[in-house]
């Protein structure tokens, strides 16, 4: 999830607070402490307590279907060689689902599994990562609302609403973390 770090006619600098909240790492600005929620950008303590961030779509591709759609990307090499991530094992280990509330949960769908979540009112909804095949668009209900699925040639995933064609956000997350936030999301996989 990316969101845009202006409030009001502030540019705020984000980083790691160390804190969790609802099984996800929680964003402080360096400008004011606050605490926000990088899964819904709410400002969760603080100065701006209340206050949403906005949301813009991204993209979760390869580095190689990055490239083939954007050649001129410039990318940033590091002076040393990368050998691994510190995230390795958390990452290869399907038991690693976060610390609270995770286990009912896991009985619908489990934990480490990718889900592209959209959310309109009190609805949500969840589709799994593996459903979700290029060029065959998924239709799942929010409320009494249609919305269409679909990913796209990059690998990334967009939502719209069936009857006016507006855009939804999607957010990609493990469903630990997603359900944690959403447990009442219904789920198409």
């Amino acid at each position: 999830m990316v969101h845009v770090r202006r409030i009001e006619d502030k540019t705020l600098t984000f980083i790691v607070s160390g804190k969790l909240w609802r099984n996800s790492l929680i964003m402080q600005d360096k400008e004011t402490g606050s605490l926000w929620s990088h899964v819904t950008g709410e400002c969760l303590e603080g100065e701006y307590e209340g206050t949403q961030l906005e949301m813009v779509p991204v993209v979760q591709t390869t580095w190689e279907q990055w490239s083939a759609d954007h050649p001129e990307t410039r990318v940033l090499k590091k002076s040393e060689e990368i050998k691994s991530s510190p995230y390795e094992s958390y990452f290869n280990d399907p038991e690693r689902t976060g610390l609270f509330r995770t286990t009912w949960l896991q009985e619908r769908v489990p934990g480490k599994t990718l889900v592209h979540g959209v959310k309109l009112g009190v609805h949500s909804l969840a589709v799994t990562d593996a459903a979700l095949e290029p060029g065959k668009p998924m239709t799942g209900l929010l409320g009494d609302v249609e919305v269409v699925l679909t990913r796209q040639v990059d690998g990334g995933v967009t939502a719209a609403r069936s009857d006016n064609g507006a855009e939804l956000i999607v957010r990609t997350a493990y469903w630990f973390a997603w359900s944690t936030y959403f447990p009442n999301t219904s789920v198409m996989d």
